[in-house]
């Protein structure tokens, strides 16, 4: 037996146990809640916060929004215009996906 090829063997072989255990274990799972999971809850009849009329001061009250990102929602409407779906606050600077799901029940655009 050649040990160049040992190695490869090795690799493929791990490669094939992984896959059939996972194939075998992992889609047994019957868990169905959701994939996003957030410790925020809205209070009890507290609007969301429209982002098109919302001032710096109302945009810091939501979650993980501080005043220099609440600064930036304010410019980045002020010199492109209104945010036409709330999916679009992800263009302005500092919002990921991860906030922008933190935020999404939080804010609306009508």
């Amino acid at each position: 037996m050649r040990t160049s090829y040992l190695p490869k063997k090795i690799v493929v072989s791990i490669f094939l146990f992984l896959a059939t255990s996972s194939l075998i274990f992992g889609c047994t799972s019957k868990d169905r809640r959701p994939i996003v999971r957030t410790n925020e809850t809205a209070a009890a009849g507290s609007p969301a916060v429209n982002i098109n009329t919302a001032d710096a001061s109302q945009l810091e009250k939501l979650p993980h929004v501080g005043p220099k990102l609440a600064q930036k929602i304010v410019e980045h409407r002020t010199r492109y215009g209104a945010f036409r779906r709330p999916e679009d606050i992800l263009v302005v600077e500092g919002i990921s996906e991860e906030r922008f799901m933190k935020l999404r029940r939080f804010i609306k655009t009508e």
